[in-house]
């Protein structure tokens, strides 16, 4: 057997002259990508938080790392869109778990003062946790948060078999009779799947805004502004159910009923 890959300063140039392109010529859900930034100014952003320091700065953290979601989307290397969505939530939800809460931001701040503090702060800050916490504000988007994270694994954050498998072809027999296997690393312009992981990017994001308004006591955005929540969702689900050519009866994260046509 023998393993070929391109030479790094290929896969540079392609994915930079990806993201130049992009920026150029937006690809097909870009402007729900921007629809997302604006909510994340104008609702949540522009609303003071009564928080803890740490939950702040973890709450910033999440939408930072989701801007470097939608670069690696952008960039068409796609499969490295997953693991930095997954710990952009993963931030949300460790900053949803601290709030105001001092004993829990002294748990994270200690993490690794030695080795019992490194064993507490990993039992108290997981998503489950966070989902846990999640459900007597909404039963529904407790579900959509784990959702998102376990699709995040499936997708890419793990070297799972549909983050490999879905991204190989087999090669036409070789000359010397033996089998090979192409695998795509970087996908073109505005492709199927450059607007599949901006969908995961929109719906990460979703679970993420929510995470940072139920933070936050009596915020507007799951009270009087909850219509620019759900207005959010629907075309999102607009959107999903165009790009998978079909309606999806489903209420997790949607992109991961979305397949690639054949």
């Amino acid at each position: 057997m023998r393993l070929t890959a391109g030479k790094l300063i290929e896969y540079l140039k392609d994915t930079s002259e990806n993201a130049n392109e992009h920026a150029a010529t937006p690809p097909q859900l870009m402007y729900m990508v921007d629809q997302m930034d604006q909510i994340f100014h104008e609702e949540l952003f522009s609303h003071p938080f009564d928080v803890h320091p740490f939950a702040a700065m973890l709450l910033v953290n999440s939408y930072t790392m989701l801007a470097g979601a939608v670069r690696e989307a952008l960039s068409g290397h796609i499969v490295c869109t997953y693991p930095i969505a997954r710990t952009a939530l993963e931030s949300a939800c460790y900053g949803f778990l601290i709030r105001s809460d001092n004993h829990m931001a002294s748990i994270w701040m200690n993490r690794h003062k030695d080795k019992d503090s490194l064993k507490r702060c990993r039992r108290m800050f997981t998503v489950s946790n966070a989902v846990a916490a999640l459900k007597p504000v909404s039963s529904e988007m407790a579900d959509y948060v784990q959702g998102n994270y376990d699709a995040s694994i499936d997708f890419g954050a793990h070297p799972n078999q549909r983050s490999i498998l879905a991204h190989a072809s087999a090669m036409a027999t070789r000359v010397d009779s033996t089998d090979g296997f192409d695998m795509t690393v970087v996908y073109g312009v505005n492709s199927w799947h450059v607007n599949q992981a901006l969908l995961a990017c929109v719906e990460v994001s979703q679970a993420i805004a929510f995470l940072i308004a139920a933070s936050a006591d009596h915020h507007p955005l799951l009270n009087e502004r909850i219509d620019v929540l759900k207005d959010w969702f629907e075309e999102k689900s607009r959107m999903a159910e165009q790009l998978a050519g079909r309606p999806i009866d489903y209420s997790g994260p949607m992109y991961s009923s979305v397949n690639p046509p054949s």
